[in-house]
């Protein structure tokens, strides 16, 4: 359960990362914090600490809506 749960934030934060790296630059720190909340989420829930990683994971999903809100700065460069 916490593999799937972990796995698909993963998705969804790499795809938003992917979205936005095409239209600017964002910085990669809160989607590393992302991947690896992912990651230690994942290995408590499968070795006992599932309120843990069931905190974990809301606060990752929160951290990525909020990039996910986040609108494109204004002086990104022009698309070629």
């Amino acid at each position: 359960m916490f593999d799937l749960l972990s796995a698909t934030l993963f998705i969804a934060t790499a795809g938003l990362f992917l979205l936005r790296i095409r239209h600017e630059r964002p910085p990669l720190a809160p989607y590393l914090v992302v991947a690896l909340v992912c990651l230690v989420g994942a290995w408590l829930g499968n070795h006992g600490g599932g309120v843990a990683a069931v905190a974990l994971l809301i606060a990752a999903s929160f951290l990525t809506l909020h990039l996910a809100s986040q609108p494109y700065s204004e002086d990104s460069e022009e698309s070629l």
